[in-house]
Protein backbone atom coordinates (compact mmCIF):
# COMPACT_ATOMS: atom_id res chain seq x y z
CA UNK A 1 0.00 0.00 0.00
CA UNK A 2 1.63 3.50 -0.59
CA UNK A 3 1.42 5.72 2.14
CA UNK A 4 0.41 9.39 0.53
CA UNK A 5 1.60 12.08 3.36
CA UNK A 6 -1.17 14.42 1.66
CA UNK A 7 -3.84 12.65 2.90
CA UNK A 8 -2.85 11.90 6.11
CA UNK A 9 -5.70 13.34 8.32
CA UNK A 10 -4.80 14.56 11.71
CA UNK A 11 -7.20 16.36 14.10
CA UNK A 12 -9.34 16.46 10.86
CA UNK A 13 -7.13 18.33 8.86
CA UNK A 14 -4.82 16.83 5.99
CA UNK A 15 -1.12 16.70 6.52
CA UNK A 16 -0.21 19.77 3.80
CA UNK A 17 -3.18 22.05 5.63
CA UNK A 18 -0.70 21.42 9.06
CA UNK A 19 1.79 22.29 7.44
CA UNK A 20 0.42 25.26 5.48
CA UNK A 21 -0.76 26.49 9.21
CA UNK A 22 2.90 25.92 10.44
CA UNK A 23 4.01 27.90 7.69
CA UNK A 24 1.84 30.74 8.52
CA UNK A 25 2.49 31.05 11.83
CA UNK A 26 6.58 31.27 11.03
CA UNK A 27 5.46 33.91 9.02
CA UNK A 28 4.09 36.35 11.32
CA UNK A 29 7.25 35.92 12.67
CA UNK A 30 9.11 37.69 10.54
CA UNK A 31 10.69 40.92 11.36
CA UNK A 32 10.13 44.45 9.55
CA UNK A 33 12.26 47.60 9.79
CA UNK A 34 10.56 50.63 10.31
CA UNK A 35 12.70 53.64 10.13
CA UNK A 36 12.39 56.46 13.04
CA UNK A 37 12.09 59.69 12.15
CA UNK A 38 15.06 62.22 12.18
CA UNK A 39 14.28 66.05 11.61
CA UNK A 40 16.69 66.90 8.97
CA UNK A 41 18.80 64.41 8.59
CA UNK A 42 21.22 65.17 5.82
CA UNK A 43 21.48 68.78 6.97
CA UNK A 44 19.33 70.79 3.70
CA UNK A 45 17.34 71.72 5.69
CA UNK A 46 18.83 75.77 6.01
CA UNK A 47 15.73 77.70 8.09
CA UNK A 48 17.42 80.56 10.52
CA UNK A 49 21.32 80.23 9.45
CA UNK A 50 23.51 82.34 7.73
CA UNK A 51 24.72 81.68 4.72
CA UNK A 52 28.37 83.11 3.34
CA UNK A 53 28.85 81.44 0.03
CA UNK A 54 29.52 77.61 0.36
CA UNK A 55 28.44 77.58 3.98
CA UNK A 56 25.66 78.52 6.52
CA UNK A 57 26.82 78.92 9.84
CA UNK A 58 24.26 78.85 12.71
CA UNK A 59 22.36 76.29 14.80
CA UNK A 60 21.28 73.59 12.75
CA UNK A 61 17.59 72.91 11.99
CA UNK A 62 16.01 70.44 14.06
CA UNK A 63 19.53 69.47 15.94
CA UNK A 64 21.00 71.34 19.22
CA UNK A 65 24.47 72.17 20.04
CA UNK A 66 26.33 70.16 22.30
CA UNK A 67 29.36 71.78 24.37
CA UNK A 68 30.10 70.01 27.63
CA UNK A 69 33.03 72.03 28.41
CA UNK A 70 31.23 75.40 26.88
CA UNK A 71 34.07 75.58 24.47
CA UNK A 72 32.32 76.25 21.45
CA UNK A 73 30.38 79.91 22.33
CA UNK A 74 27.61 78.52 20.62
CA UNK A 75 28.89 77.45 17.57
CA UNK A 76 28.53 81.09 15.79
CA UNK A 77 32.79 81.68 15.72
CA UNK A 78 35.36 83.22 15.98
CA UNK A 79 36.87 79.96 16.44
CA UNK A 80 34.14 77.06 16.57
CA UNK A 81 31.57 77.28 13.66
CA UNK A 82 28.49 74.65 13.59
CA UNK A 83 26.49 75.07 9.92
CA UNK A 84 26.84 73.48 6.43
CA UNK A 85 28.82 73.01 3.36
CA UNK A 86 27.76 72.69 -0.32
CA UNK A 87 30.68 71.28 -1.84
CA UNK A 88 31.42 72.87 -4.68
CA UNK A 89 32.93 72.85 -8.18
CA UNK A 90 35.82 74.96 -8.52
CA UNK A 91 36.47 74.65 -12.69
CA UNK A 92 33.04 73.13 -13.97
CA UNK A 93 34.04 73.71 -17.31
CA UNK A 94 37.67 72.17 -17.05
CA UNK A 95 37.02 69.76 -14.10
CA UNK A 96 33.11 69.38 -14.39
CA UNK A 97 32.25 66.78 -11.13
CA UNK A 98 35.08 67.72 -9.23
CA UNK A 99 34.46 69.26 -6.12
CA UNK A 100 36.21 71.10 -3.78
CA UNK A 101 36.46 69.84 -0.24
CA UNK A 102 34.96 66.59 -1.11
CA UNK A 103 35.93 65.46 -4.46
CA UNK A 104 33.05 63.30 -4.76
CA UNK A 105 30.66 66.13 -3.12
CA UNK A 106 27.74 65.49 -0.74
CA UNK A 107 27.45 61.57 -0.42
CA UNK A 108 23.16 62.85 0.15
CA UNK A 109 22.10 65.99 -0.94
CA UNK A 110 23.99 69.09 -1.50
CA UNK A 111 24.99 69.76 1.84
CA UNK A 112 26.79 68.20 5.07
CA UNK A 113 27.04 69.19 8.36
CA UNK A 114 30.19 70.52 10.01
CA UNK A 115 31.88 71.26 13.02
CA UNK A 116 34.65 72.82 12.37
CA UNK A 117 37.52 75.24 14.55
CA UNK A 118 40.51 77.07 14.18
CA UNK A 119 43.97 75.98 15.12
CA UNK A 120 45.36 76.18 18.31
CA UNK A 121 41.30 74.71 19.38
CA UNK A 122 42.37 71.49 19.51
CA UNK A 123 42.29 69.44 23.25
CA UNK A 124 39.90 72.33 24.24
CA UNK A 125 36.96 69.99 24.77
CA UNK A 126 34.90 67.45 22.41
CA UNK A 127 31.64 69.55 20.86
CA UNK A 128 29.10 68.81 18.40
CA UNK A 129 25.24 68.25 17.94
CA UNK A 130 22.58 66.59 19.35
CA UNK A 131 18.85 65.67 18.40
CA UNK A 132 15.94 64.59 21.27
CA UNK A 133 13.68 62.33 18.86
CA UNK A 134 9.58 61.60 19.28
CA UNK A 135 10.36 58.06 19.72
CA UNK A 136 11.28 56.57 22.99
CA UNK A 137 13.12 53.32 23.54
CA UNK A 138 11.37 49.95 23.12
CA UNK A 139 11.63 46.35 24.58
CA UNK A 140 12.99 43.50 22.21
CA UNK A 141 14.24 45.90 19.03
CA UNK A 142 17.07 46.31 17.16
CA UNK A 143 18.02 49.71 16.38
CA UNK A 144 20.46 50.27 13.85
CA UNK A 145 21.80 54.03 13.58
CA UNK A 146 23.93 54.74 10.45
CA UNK A 147 25.38 58.09 9.66
CA UNK A 148 28.08 59.22 6.96
CA UNK A 149 31.32 60.67 8.79
CA UNK A 150 33.62 62.69 6.77
CA UNK A 151 37.33 63.53 6.68
CA UNK A 152 37.39 66.67 5.19
CA UNK A 153 40.21 67.89 2.56
CA UNK A 154 42.44 70.75 2.58
CA UNK A 155 40.80 73.29 -0.16
CA UNK A 156 40.12 76.76 -0.66
CA UNK A 157 36.84 78.40 -0.62
CA UNK A 158 34.88 81.12 -2.86
CA UNK A 159 36.24 83.58 -0.82
CA UNK A 160 39.75 82.60 -1.49
CA UNK A 161 40.55 81.56 2.08
CA UNK A 162 42.78 78.37 2.27
CA UNK A 163 41.78 76.11 4.94
CA UNK A 164 44.77 73.19 5.91
CA UNK A 165 42.20 70.32 7.28
CA UNK A 166 44.80 67.48 6.33
CA UNK A 167 44.36 65.01 9.00
CA UNK A 168 41.28 64.26 11.55
CA UNK A 169 40.35 65.33 14.85
CA UNK A 170 38.46 62.58 15.67
CA UNK A 171 34.68 61.89 16.04
CA UNK A 172 32.04 59.86 17.99
CA UNK A 173 28.46 59.18 17.32
CA UNK A 174 26.29 58.02 20.34
CA UNK A 175 22.37 56.71 20.83
CA UNK A 176 20.91 57.73 24.12
CA UNK A 177 17.90 57.34 25.69
CA UNK A 178 16.83 59.43 28.10
CA UNK A 179 20.34 61.46 28.00
CA UNK A 180 22.37 57.61 28.58
CA UNK A 181 24.54 56.48 26.05
CA UNK A 182 23.50 53.12 25.32
CA UNK A 183 25.63 52.64 22.19
CA UNK A 184 27.93 54.36 20.47
CA UNK A 185 30.74 54.35 17.71
CA UNK A 186 33.77 56.20 19.30
CA UNK A 187 36.06 57.01 16.51
CA UNK A 188 36.47 53.31 15.18
CA UNK A 189 36.98 54.52 11.50
CA UNK A 190 39.53 56.94 12.21
CA UNK A 191 42.93 56.00 10.03
CA UNK A 192 41.06 54.58 7.47
CA UNK A 193 38.71 57.27 6.05
CA UNK A 194 40.74 58.70 2.96
CA UNK A 195 41.57 62.72 3.03
CA UNK A 196 37.96 64.01 0.92
CA UNK A 197 36.16 61.43 1.53
CA UNK A 198 32.93 59.96 3.48
CA UNK A 199 32.00 56.69 5.20
CA UNK A 200 29.53 55.04 6.99
CA UNK A 201 29.17 53.70 10.72
CA UNK A 202 26.74 51.78 11.90
CA UNK A 203 25.84 51.62 15.76
CA UNK A 204 23.88 48.93 16.98
CA UNK A 205 21.71 48.09 20.12
CA UNK A 206 19.22 45.15 20.96
CA UNK A 207 16.94 45.21 23.94
CA UNK A 208 15.19 43.00 25.74
CA UNK A 209 12.48 43.56 27.65
CA UNK A 210 14.06 44.59 31.16
CA UNK A 211 16.64 47.29 29.62
CA UNK A 212 17.16 50.28 32.13
CA UNK A 213 15.70 53.15 29.79
CA UNK A 214 13.04 51.57 28.35
CA UNK A 215 9.84 54.36 27.80
CA UNK A 216 13.10 57.00 27.44
CA UNK A 217 13.48 59.64 24.46
CA UNK A 218 15.85 58.48 21.73
CA UNK A 219 18.83 60.74 20.77
CA UNK A 220 21.03 61.08 18.40
CA UNK A 221 24.45 63.15 19.59
CA UNK A 222 27.25 63.62 16.25
CA UNK A 223 30.80 65.11 18.27
CA UNK A 224 34.00 65.87 16.90
CA UNK A 225 36.68 65.08 19.47
CA UNK A 226 38.52 68.35 18.63
CA UNK A 227 42.07 66.07 19.19
CA UNK A 228 45.29 67.21 17.20
CA UNK A 229 46.22 64.83 14.76
CA UNK A 230 49.84 64.11 15.38
CA UNK A 231 50.68 64.29 12.12
CA UNK A 232 49.16 67.38 10.93
CA UNK A 233 49.61 69.96 14.53
CA UNK A 234 49.32 72.52 12.14
CA UNK A 235 46.04 71.95 10.73
CA UNK A 236 42.44 73.13 11.29
CA UNK A 237 40.04 71.31 13.36
CA UNK A 238 36.95 69.68 11.17
CA UNK A 239 34.46 66.74 11.36
CA UNK A 240 31.62 66.32 8.71
CA UNK A 241 28.52 64.27 9.21
CA UNK A 242 25.35 63.30 6.50
CA UNK A 243 22.36 60.96 5.89
CA UNK A 244 21.48 60.16 9.54
CA UNK A 245 18.95 57.06 10.02
CA UNK A 246 17.74 55.19 12.43
CA UNK A 247 16.20 52.14 12.19
CA UNK A 248 13.84 49.94 14.41
CA UNK A 249 13.05 46.31 14.04
CA UNK A 250 11.19 43.87 16.67
CA UNK A 251 13.33 41.30 17.63
CA UNK A 252 10.97 38.21 16.33
CA UNK A 253 9.73 35.61 18.61
CA UNK A 254 11.01 32.11 18.64
CA UNK A 255 10.04 30.43 15.57
CA UNK A 256 6.89 27.88 17.25
CA UNK A 257 7.46 24.80 17.62
CA UNK A 258 5.67 21.91 15.13
CA UNK A 259 2.97 20.59 17.89
CA UNK A 260 3.47 17.14 18.90
CA UNK A 261 0.46 15.45 17.14
CA UNK A 262 1.63 17.53 14.18
CA UNK A 263 5.18 16.30 13.82
CA UNK A 264 4.24 12.79 14.26
CA UNK A 265 2.16 12.89 11.15
CA UNK A 266 4.64 14.92 9.60
CA UNK A 267 6.87 11.99 10.36
CA UNK A 268 4.93 9.79 8.95
CA UNK A 269 4.02 11.72 5.81
CA UNK A 270 7.78 11.73 5.29
CA UNK A 271 8.34 7.93 5.49
CA UNK A 272 5.70 7.75 3.55
CA UNK A 273 7.47 10.06 0.94
CA UNK A 274 10.97 7.90 1.03
CA UNK A 275 8.36 4.83 1.20
CA UNK A 276 6.84 5.52 -2.17
CA UNK A 277 10.08 6.34 -3.61
CA UNK A 278 12.03 3.00 -2.53
CA UNK A 279 8.71 0.92 -3.78
CA UNK A 280 9.39 3.38 -7.54
CA UNK A 281 13.35 2.68 -7.66
CA UNK A 282 13.01 -1.18 -7.45
CA UNK A 283 9.78 -1.50 -9.32
CA UNK A 284 12.15 0.28 -11.92
CA UNK A 285 15.14 -1.64 -11.17
CA UNK A 286 13.31 -5.12 -11.74
CA UNK A 287 12.10 -3.56 -15.23
CA UNK A 288 15.78 -2.79 -15.94
CA UNK A 289 15.16 1.39 -16.48
CA UNK A 290 18.21 2.83 -14.38
CA UNK A 291 17.44 6.08 -12.60
CA UNK A 292 20.65 7.65 -14.54
CA UNK A 293 18.79 7.70 -17.24
CA UNK A 294 20.65 5.17 -19.16
CA UNK A 295 18.59 2.78 -21.18
CA UNK A 296 19.46 -1.30 -20.85
CA UNK A 297 21.45 -2.89 -23.66
CA UNK A 298 19.23 -4.96 -25.96
CA UNK A 299 20.24 -8.83 -26.99
CA UNK A 300 21.58 -10.42 -28.72
CA UNK A 301 24.50 -8.20 -29.11
CA UNK A 302 23.68 -4.95 -30.45
CA UNK A 303 24.00 -1.37 -29.34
Amino acid sequence: MTVRPASIPLLGLPLLAVLALWASAIATTAAVAAPVAVVNPGFEDISGESPFNEFTFGPLSGWDLYDPGSVASGGAGPTYFMGTLTPFEPDPIGAPGVFAFFPAGAPEGQRVGIAFSFFGSGGQGEWGVVQTLAETLQPRTVYTLRVRVGNIASGTSQSSDFFPLDGFPGYRVDLLAGGVVVAQDDNTLSGSIAEGAFAETVVELTTDASHPQLGQPLEIRLVNLNLVDPAFPSSDLEVDFDDVRLDATPVPPSVPALPAPFGLALALGLAGVACTAATRTAAQTAAGVHLTGTLPARRGGRS
